[in-house]
């Protein structure tokens, strides 16, 4: 960037923990984010970026450092430009509504005076995505997590056009405490991804649900052959502690691979969620999103029936039905992993990160790496 670029506007950094600011970089601001509950990050991966042209909105699942952005398989989306408002009214688009609310959640100085400078801008001109966001806190509302997701699905999904053989297909790169068995969260998570608009009582068994759940996650072989080996694995946390205690969600994983866009050996940091025709050549509707397979991110339950949720994430709900983009025709959604999934045999094992392999990856390296 030019000089006069680098020095106009100050950076915004959230994180969880912040003890000192950034002397190298001056132009960039520190600012601590509250996290009132246990387990819960800050995990929203998000970037405002203002010019003389206006302000894009970018939602993405790469975190602020360089091998995030370099070698690892992420997804970007990149709003419409949008401009300075003519009209006097503070009133705002749907996806700029939810945005200032989702700000206003942090409630820090910081955040405000974004949602302030958001106001000045004609957010109207973004309208093929929803925003869903997770804040902490207990949730009696829709407005956040698994019932944000679910209130969308309702309004935007056309039943009708949705069978119940089409399969959910979910990516990420964690993988949180579920349970003893999948009646424990996962039911519910699935049931919710299920949702649509439709005048007819579903009466799908949760069995039932849970065989059209799919979940692409890496093995131990695609981490150790992958182009960083054995180090990319640390970007996908899973725990030995956390998969011994739920062997039933092995049933439901599949291969990464994605070999029409040449990323089969670049480690998935890519967090997805798509419901996807039997035939795997329509996307019914996609969500992009920092959210991983977790209670923290999506929320669970309580006595009271509101929804403990954990963590800060976001990410943007395509709800408009269209044909698995394919690179010859150039039109349609891109889905970032080979269709259909292939299942794990008996022998493929999930990447777990906090285990040894003595195996050599592509670099000569056993895991965990010698310092």
């Amino acid at each position: 960037y030019q000089r006069r670029v680098r020095a106009a506007q100050n950076q915004i950094m959230q994180q969880k923990k912040c003890n000192s600011q950034p002397r190298k970089y001056s132009r960039i601001i520190v600012v601590p984010v509250s996290l009132p509950m246990s387990y819960g990050t800050h995990h929203t991966k998000m970037m405002v970026l203002q010019s003389e042209a206006g302000i894009r909105v970018v939602i993405h699942t790469a975190n602020l450092i360089q091998v995030d952005w370099t070698v690892k398989t992420q997804g970007v989306w990149i709003s419409p430009l949008c401009r300075l408002s003519s009209s006097s009214s503070t009133e705002s688009s749907e996806f700029g509504s939810y945005l200032m609310k989702y700000l206003a959640a942090y409630k820090t100085a910081a955040t405000d005076q974004l949602v302030r400078i958001l106001q000045k801008y004609d957010l109207s001109t973004v309208t093929q995505v929803k925003l869903v966001g997770s804040v902490p806190g207990l949730h009696s509302d829709e407005e956040f997590g698994l019932r944000r997701l679910r209130t969308l699905l309702a309004r935007h999904v056309d039943g009708s056009k949705v069978r119940p053989g089409w399969r959910i297909i979910a990516n990420c790169s964690s993988i949180g405490s579920l349970g003893a068995t999948s009646a424990d969260w996962l039911d519910t998570f699935v049931r919710v991804l299920q949702t649509s608009r439709d005048t007819t009582r579903d009466t799908t068994r949760d069995q039932e649900r849970q065989a059209l759940f799919q979940l692409v996650y890496p093995t131990v072989d695609m981490i150790r052959n992958s182009l960083e080996g054995y180090c990319g694995g640390g970007s996908v946390p899973y725990s030995i502690h956390t998969h011994r205690r739920q062997p039933w969600l092995r049933c439901h994983m599949c291969h990464w691979g994605s070999g029409q866009w040449g990323r089969s050996r670049v480690v998935p940091h890519i967090k997805t969620y798509t419901r996807v025709s039997p035939d795997t050549k329509q996307v019914a509707w996609m969500l992009l999103t920092s959210a991983n397979l977790s209670k923290a991110a999506w929320g669970q339950k309580t006595s009271d029936g509101s929804l403990k949720v954990r963590s800060y994430e976001l990410g943007v709900l395509f709800t408009e039905p269209r044909p698995v983009l394919d690179n010859t025709t150039g039109a349609g959604m891109l889905v970032p992993y080979n269709l259909p999934p292939v299942p794990y045999s008996k022998t493929d094992k999930p990447w777990i990160a906090d285990i040894s392999y003595s195996q050599l990856d592509t670099h000569g390296n056993k895991w965990p790496i010698d310092a």
